[in-house]
């Protein structure tokens, strides 16, 4: 029988972690069907000589819970190699809900995730109640990358207490036994696992903490207890802590997060970062997993590939002028106007004026201008940040003041100048010792998230062309499985993440030397034109979605081959 596809004479990394080999991948239909040599007719044959093929990526930590209904590529997951993602992470979510209780399932994650409520109530299409009609309004919809779903702690618990729910109040005996119904239906249908958010740092628009942040050990125990019952899905958590509010917080929650492992044999994926705050308690935490898993408990650290921060821009949700005492009038104006008037000499003499009596102090005292880098075209290397590169460095190096360093950076690029403020993995040295912990897995890359604040989602690529290719930190196939087989394996998603006969072909055809990223560009493509950041790769040849050709060459081919994930359990 002709094959549909064949991808002829690549590098195949097949996700393993064992050596990469030479070999033709044949594909029909959603399968992978062969891998050696071909040499008969195919429906499409794409040339890889000089290329690697590797698996299509799983990226377990998006919040493109509302995105993936009017965008159905995720983007721009889809240009990046993700073929699989998973919603529902960070303890926020849309499932169960009651048609009363949308508005404020959307209130909390414009809070928590900075998805604009207004593109949200123009583009989310609604149509369900129960976590399992979730799932299947997910999987009745074209996709065109696959999509999977935890069950998140807030959503739960406003469905289960009604507004008490919204509060810190304890749940009741029968309030906690309609939670682990819930949760074991939203299993029984195919949930990947639970999520739920510890950090005091996420808050809902009016500042009020997000549901589940105080949750109580039984409240805790019933959710993890339901996975226990099932006997699958993972407990994803962001823990106290991870916001850079409390150095303690990982192991205060440590506390409870090693009897839930070891009595429910349940993993614990759980957000690790270095902390602008605390630089150093990555390092405690660090420790307690592994002391973890000497007991026989899987507490896992999911981390960041790269410095993870806030991004300024004209136009986007932080502007650079807000730096300056006296740039507050000109944000008021539409953006060519800002930036004509930057061009004038008295206005930049004027801010530049208005900052030097200030303390240095920025983002309402999170960071300084010691943190405050311009983000330069460099390719990956424009997150490779040196100290000397700071605002404050550049204007000590240069006998000026940190606001002409700014705005001279603005003037140069017409008012389309990025500055980055690294607020975690300020140090890429710190980064390295996570990602290459052994038990460590990759993620926290947040698609759809802080969508006029920042744009993580091309992290597969920086990990790629950053640290395995770059830095060697990592060889390419160690680097290949630990954003393919091992989310796959560890979310129980079945038959993905590896390239192997009979898998799902959702596989990437890259040119790994040309591999590379773009700048952030702010664009305003979401419902009621809301502003949001996307982020362009190079090197990307192919991307296949189950049998289908997604992306060529960095475009849409039209398919939309995408599917809804189930649990291993639930798809059999």
């Amino acid at each position: 029988m002709k094959p549909d596809l064949v991808i002829r004479g690549g590098t195949v990394v097949d996700g393993s972690g064992g050596p990469a080999f030479t070999a033709d991948v044949v594909v029909a239909g959603d399968r992978i069907v062969s891998i050696g040599r071909h040499d008969g007719p195919a429906g499409e044959v794409i040339e890889a000589k000089g290329r690697i093929v590797t698996p299509g990526f799983v990226d377990v930590h998006t919040h493109l819970d509302a995105q993936i209904t009017w965008d159905p590529l995720g983007s721009p997951s889809n240009q990046h190699g993700v073929t699989s993602a998973v919603v529902g992470n960070c303890g926020v979510g849309f499932a169960p809900c009651r048609p009363g209780d949308r508005d404020y399932l959307m209130f909390l994650m414009e809070g928590v995730e900075d998805v604009p409520r207004e593109a949200m109530r123009a583009g989310l299409r609604w149509g369900w109640e129960t976590f399992p009609e979730y799932l299947e309004a997910i999987g009745r919809q074209a996709l065109g990358i696959n999509v999977g779903a935890h069950l998140g702690h807030a959503p739960l618990r406003v469905w289960a207490m009604g507004e008490r729910g919204a509060t810190d109040a304890p749940a009741s005996d029968g309030e906690l036994s309609a939670m682990r119904a819930a949760v074991l239906d939203a299993m029984r249908a195919g949930a990947l696992g639970f999520a739920t958010g510890r950090t005091t740092m996420h808050r809902t628009p009016s500042w009020d903490p997000v549901p589940g942040t105080f949750a109580d050990r039984r409240e805790l125990d019933a959710v993890a207890g339901a996975l226990a019952e099932y006997g699958g899905g993972v407990l994803e958590m962001v823990p106290l802590g991870v916001g850079g509010e409390d150095a303690q917080g990982f192991a205060k929650d440590y506390e409870w997060m090693l009897p839930v492992a070891l009595e429910t044999s349940r993993p614990i994926s759980v957000g690790l970062l270095q902390a602008l705050a605390y630089p150093d308690a990555w390092r405690e935490a660090l420790d307690l997993c592994d002391q973890a898993s000497a007991k026989g408990a899987r507490i896992l650290p999911q981390t960041a590939v790269r410095s993870v921060g806030v991004l300024l821009s004209l136009g986007g949700g932080l502007s650079p002028l807000a730096l300056f005492p006296e740039g507050f009038e000109l944000l008021s104006r539409t953006i060519d106007e800002q930036r004509a008037a930057l061009r004038d000499p008295a206005v930049r003499e004027r801010l530049a004026g208005s900052m030097r009596g200030t303390t240095g102090d920025i983002l309402g005292g999170m960071a300084t201008l010691r943190h405050l880098f311009p983000l330069r075209d460099r390719g990956v290397l424009a997150y490779d940040l040196a100290p000397s590169e700071s605002v404050d460095a550049v204007a000590r190096a240069r006998g000026r003041e940190p606001g002409e360093v700014i705005l001279d950076h603005l003037v140069e690029t017409d008012g389309r100048g990025l500055f980055i403020v690294p607020l975690y993995n300020p140090d890429l040295e710190a980064a390295a010792a996570l990602l290459s912990h052994p038990l460590s897995t990759v993620g926290l890359g947040d698609s759809g998230a802080h969508t006029s604040q920042t744009c993580d989602a091309s992290y597969a690529t920086f990990f790629l062309a950053y640290w395995a290719r770059e830095r060697r930190l990592l060889s390419l196939e160690r680097a290949v499985r630990k954003i393919t087989f091992d989310p796959a394996m560890l979310w129980g998603i079945p038959r993905r993440g590896l390239v192997r006969a009979g898998w799902q072909a959702d596989l990437n055809v890259i040119d790994f030397d040309r591999l590379d990223l773009g700048l952030p560009e702010l664009r305003h493509e979401f419902p009621a034109g809301a502003p949001h950041f996307a982020q362009a790769a190079h090197g990307y040849e192919a991307t296949i979605v189950n049998g289908q050709v997604l992306m060529r060459d960095g475009r849409h081919t039209g398919a939309l081959p995408g599917r809804l994930l189930r649990n291993e359990l639930c798809a059999g």
